[in-house]
């Protein structure tokens, strides 16, 4: 509501909470409450969402993030200049009142449909970044609601496959907060989901996304390797396999050669050998040789 522009209508989707919502929004204030009696999640919850609003172009927020004064107004003339099928915005995020990242996504333009696909797929665009052509994420189906987890990640890559032209915005006009009780801080369901996705993507992709596919299968099953999730890795590290197999060109020279040969869990328990057995400063300096880390054109994973 301190936006210098405000959006043409607001809509909140109540998931079953506990404390509704009517409770808090300001009866000045014209806002449509949608609520479900069991809770069914984000997907759900922003397809009902898009099925209800009467607007040209939608934006899905969540409750804990916050909106720059020209939010608003900067999304709207980029709307009204272009119209594009959506406009995507940079996002800052906060522990608290700390600034933590001030450009979470690292957008940059876009020369082609298919450098955003690959830049969706290698990264993750985050829900209040965008908005969208209202009719564009419908003919895509909306959101994929059998994911419980990274629905986001995968919804971007469907619509970037879908062939919208989009504007980007580079400064950050959304500041999200970083919270420990927050959805997506339960990192070993987000990216076990986040494998899901891949597999269901791999399915629909042209054949020429597979590589991009299998690195970021290869990246998730790292991360869930690294927080213990021994037996989500290993799925994960299956996927990337079947889909690609990875190349692992991101990572050190002996990680790949033994993710290559051996395959990545051996790779991953070389790494843990490794870290317990040589000292920091030692692993700083065979680090840095440049036998480990060729120069390489492909991104290195986040």
């Amino acid at each position: 509501m301190e936006q210098r522009e405000r959006p043409d209508e607001i809509l909140v989707y109540d998931d079953a909470s506990e404390f509704p919502p009517g409770e808090y929004i300001p009866s000045r204030f014209s806002v449509r409450v949608i609520r479900e009696e069991t809770n069914k999640g984000p997907a759900h919850g922003r397809n009902q969402l898009l099925k209800a609003s009467r607007c040209d172009y939608v934006h899905f927020h969540d409750s804990d993030d916050l909106f720059h004064p020209q939010w608003c107004q900067r999304v709207r003339q980029a709307m009204e200049e272009t119209k594009p099928d959506a406009v995507f915005t940079e996002i800052s995020s906060y522990r608290g009142d700390r600034l933590f990242c001030e450009r979470v996504l690292g957008l940059k333009p876009m020369s082609s449909t298919e450098e955003f696909i690959r830049f969706c797929i290698r990264g993750v665009i985050l829900v209040p970044a965008g908005t969208y052509r209202k009719e564009r994420v419908l003919a895509i189906g909306g959101y994929r609601e059998s994911l419980w987890q990274s629905e986001d990640f995968d919804f971007h890559v469907r619509l970037a496959a879908s062939g919208i032209k989009p504007v980007i915005l580079d400064d950050p006009l959304v500041s999200i907060r970083i919270r420990s009780l927050s959805r997506s801080q339960n990192q070993r369901e987000v990216w076990t989901w986040f494998v899901e996705a891949i597999r269901l993507l791999s399915k629909e992709l042209p054949p020429k996304y597979r590589f991009d596919l299998a690195e970021t299968a290869a990246r998730a099953g790292s991360t869930l390797f690294g927080l213990g999730a021994r037996k989500e890795a290993r799925a994960a590290f299956a996927v990337g396999k079947k889909v690609g197999p990875p190349t692992f060109k991101a990572y050190h020279r002996l990680y790949r050669l033994l993710a290559t040969t051996l395959g990545q869990e051996t790779a991953e328990w070389a790494g843990v050998v490794y870290r317990k057995v040589l000292p920091e400063r030692v692993r700083c300096l065979v680090k840095e040789h440049p036998f480990m880390n060729p120069r390489c054109s492909d991104d290195r994973p986040d």
